[in-house]
């Protein structure tokens, strides 16, 4: 996909100095596929440029389907070798740009396959953390043109939002946001939120930590184990008392969710659980999903707030991220501290909203207080 040298650029002295702080003579890899191509090359020069020693390692996607085809059994070949895992534990800083870009059709492949390409993701991780490798993941990486035909959007006004979103915010604003709202989730018992559509919920917190996403990554986040970010950033997510939610939540942003595109969603909660759940787009996607996910699919588990104020409303796969943007999710929280363990994982955003932390206003209609 083609790409403004300029915003390259920007985006990788964003990547390297905003989000990873790397300095002179620390190793950094960067990770890309070919439709990320250039956005890996500017980082690349940007790596040299600070006196860092990159590595590029490029996913080619054409070989990547054609491995799939002739070597459809790909348990043996999509898990790093022993030589990935060496650089892993040599370098300082790690940038990624997922792929492929033919999105549509990885998620069509079959479900026994899918968990095969991705079983290393845990270990990775896992990797990452205990060498205190400071790591970014670009969502960039998801916007290509036919993940954007998928999501009903322009690929270039997508990739454009990102850019700006990554590069045009004031990351140490962000983190005084993030950390201001950690606080009081953190400290508090009671959540309401409100909006002028509607929304009316209630949910208890069990003073359980934040997890917070404010696009860098620096020595005390490192102490804490909380080595990647994503870019663009950032949001505040906690897990919320399962038992708790009352009320009715309506959406007003859309949902990117793994089974489609879903509008205008609406959610009716009692005792901690949803009784019923309406779209006006993406019902069937939705139900198809909903139905075929296990116990525990159906309780309000998750409340994040947004923080990014550069980033537009709606952009996809980032939408939770809109600085006042509310998101509730349902479905599995143990990732986040929570007790609630299925793997499903659905949610909606409300733009606009007014969230209050035992009567003491967190967002008035969207703007961060």
């Amino acid at each position: 996909m083609a790409t403004d040298g300029a915003a390259t650029t920007l985006l990788a002295r964003s990547l390297l100095g905003g989000a990873l702080h790397v300095r002179a003579g620390e190793n950094v890899v960067i990770e890309t596929w070919n439709h990320t191509l250039d956005y890996a090359r500017a980082c690349v020069v940007e790596a040299r440029r600070i006196g860092a020693r990159p590595i590029l390692w490029l996913e080619d996607e054409p070989a990547y389907w054609r491995s799939i085809e002739e070597a459809p059994s790909v348990k043996g070949w999509a898990k790093p070798g022993d030589h990935e895992w060496a650089a892993l534990t040599r370098s300082h800083a790690y940038i990624f740009f997922p792929g492929p870009a033919d999105r549509p059709r990885l998620v069509q492949q079959p479900a026994k396959r899918m968990e095969e390409l991705l079983a290393y993701n845990g270990e990775w991780y896992r990797r990452a953390k205990k060498a205190r490798l400071r790591g970014v993941r670009s969502v960039l990486g998801y916007a290509s043109d036919a993940q954007a035909e998928r999501w009903g959007v322009s690929g270039i006004t997508w990739r454009d939002q990102l850019v700006r979103a990554a590069t045009e915010v004031d990351l140490a604003a962000v983190h005084n946001d993030a950390k201001r709202a950690a606080q009081k989730l953190k400290t508090g018992s009671m959540l309401r939120i409100t909006a002028p559509n509607g929304t009316d919920v209630s949910l208890k917190l069990r003073h359980r930590t934040p997890w917070v996403d404010d696009g860098s990554v620096t020595s005390e986040d490192l102490a804490i184990g909380a080595n990647m970010t994503v870019s663009p950033p950032g949001t505040v997510l906690v897990a919320v008392d399962e038992k708790s939610a009352e009320g009715i939540a309506i959406a007003n942003r859309p949902s990117f969710l793994r089974a489609g595109r879903v509008e205008g969603g609406q959610w009716e909660a009692k005792s901690g659980k949803v009784s019923n759940i309406w779209y006006t787009e993406g019902q069937a996607e939705f139900d198809a999903a909903f139905q075929a996910a296990p116990r525990g699919k159906d309780i309000v588990s998750i409340f994040s707030i947004g923080i990014n104020p550069s980033l537009d409303p709606g952009v996809p796969q980032v939408e939770d991220q809109e600085a006042g943007a509310v998101t509730l999710g349902i479905g599995g929280n143990a990732a986040y501290g929570g007790t609630n363990k299925c793997p499903f994982l659905s949610w909606i955003v409300i733009g606009e909203a007014t969230v209050a932390v035992d009567g003491k206003p967190l967002c008035d209609r969207g703007k961060l207080l």
